[in-house]
């Protein structure tokens, strides 16, 4: 009985599942945190705002980010007023999905660990709405054939891909809001190999 009653608080209780930063270089994923430790949350009332991070992690190159590409999209129940803001630069992909993001090299995005390129916003409708957030590289990108990637701070001709933190690419999602995969797993910090292992 003490298990089973273990279970419904862990079912009940919101959780966000923790991970510290993936530990390849040149990654990329959404979070719901800026240290890149998040990847999977839930809502507690109706029509709540949340709010996630689009975070390269742990880039090798040391001078920032002057430029980058992905496509990014949700799966799941459609929240409302969703909308991607840049940390900076010029966005001249066409399609709601996909970023080819020009910064420039005299202000290029600084390096970290972490760098934030883009915050998503939504108000997500009700706390039984699932959303899955997708990331890979721009369909007939020219820089980048098959993955997401970055221009180097202070050379955008030095272009360098980026793995996705799912592992998995498009079979796997690299963040969850209200998803049961965020509900039973244990409220304890897992490292992110753990975190790819769960959906492979």
């Amino acid at each position: 009985m003490k298990t089973l009653l273990t279970l419904l608080v862990v079912v009940l209780v919101p959780v966000g599942v923790m991970a510290t930063v993936d530990p390849d270089p040149n990654g990329i994923g959404v979070y719901f945190d800026l240290d890149g430790d998040v990847v999977c949350t839930t809502t507690s009332a109706p029509f709540a705002n949340t709010v996630a991070y689009l975070l390269v992690t742990n880039p090798d190159a040391s001078s920032g980010v002057s430029g980058w590409e992905a496509q990014i999209w949700t799966e799941g129940a459609a929240p409302a007023a969703p909308m991607w803001t840049l940390s900076a630069g010029l966005d001249v992909d066409p399609s709601p999905a996909g970023f080819q993001v020009g910064i420039g090299t005299i202000s290029p995005l600084p390096y970290g660990i972490t760098v934030l390129l883009a915050t998503w916003s939504a108000f997500v409708m009700s706390p039984f709405d699932e959303i899955s957030f997708f990331v890979t590289g721009v369909p007939g990108s020219v820089s980048f054939p098959g993955s997401p990637g970055y221009a180097v701070g202070d050379n955008a001709g030095d272009l360098r891909p980026l793995q996705v933190s799912s592992g998995t690419g498009l079979t796997a999602p690299v963040a969850m809001i209200n998803s049961i995969e965020c509900s039973v797993v244990a409220n304890e910090d897992m490292t992110f190999s753990g975190v790819k292992a769960l959906y492979r």
